[in-house]
């Protein structure tokens, strides 16, 4: 079981990031967004070490990275949920952390899970009704001392690819976000709307943009 990788970023998307070891091997590694965020920020020629979750199966393997031992051992609760598989848990941490989940749960806000896109209707009431029932879970996991050294912090639309392509300079972070927007599971007319409304606010950088799109929701 692979428990921790550490090595330059070959590659940063939105939910995978490719790391290359020293032995010249790459991995391709599931990440949250605000991962996403922290390795964009960093600086790239840096190692970056993520601590590993190991999914094996009859079908495939896949490795899910974060950046301390805190937020996988949260990802590992989530998706221990009855219905929660490891990329809905993976979303959810896109969007919320065990404060603001146990708040949710306690709050009874299925509003709140339905801002993350494609977690609606009956998928959100499971959710939610899951998060109520391990709420002893949850509370035990914020009462637990954070190690020192430790740092807690979809398909692609083919078209909007191709104009990220086209881009002139100074439009090529608007038309990523909007593409970084559709990856998350928005539609395509949200995300050009949404970024638009926070560019003209001032708003250039790709990130940036999707940062505030998601704190606005």
């Amino acid at each position: 079981m692979i428990g921790s990788i550490r090595g330059k970023v070959l590659r940063l998307d939105l939910s995978t990031v490719l790391l290359e070891t020293n032995s010249g091997i790459g991995y391709e590694i599931y990440i949250t967004f605000p991962t996403h965020l922290h390795l964009k920020t960093s600086q790239k020629e840096k190692e970056t070490l993520l601590y590993i979750y190991h999914s094996i199966t009859d079908r495939s393997q896949k490795l899910f990275g974060f950046l301390s031992r805190r937020d996988r051992e949260l990802f590992q609760l989530m998706k221990s949920l009855n219905g929660i598989g490891e990329l809905t848990a993976l979303k959810i941490l896109s969007f919320y952390n065990a404060n603001s989940l146990f708040t949710i749960a306690t709050d009874e806000n299925k509003a709140a899970l339905e801002k993350i896109p494609k977690v609606k209707g009956k998928t959100s009431e499971k959710v939610l009704f899951e998060l109520k029932q391990n709420l002893k879970k949850l509370e035990s996991f914020l009462q637990k001392e954070v190690e020192p050294n430790d740092i807690s912090s979809p398909s692609t639309d083919i078209e909007v690819t191709q104009s990220i392509s086209k881009s002139t300079p100074e439009n090529a972070d608007r038309d990523l976000a909007v593409l970084g927007l559709i990856q998350l599971g928005f539609d395509e007319k949200t995300s050009r709307k949404e970024v638009e409304r926070i560019w003209k606010l001032g708003t250039t950088e790709a990130s940036e943009i999707i940062r505030e799109v998601l704190q606005n929701l």
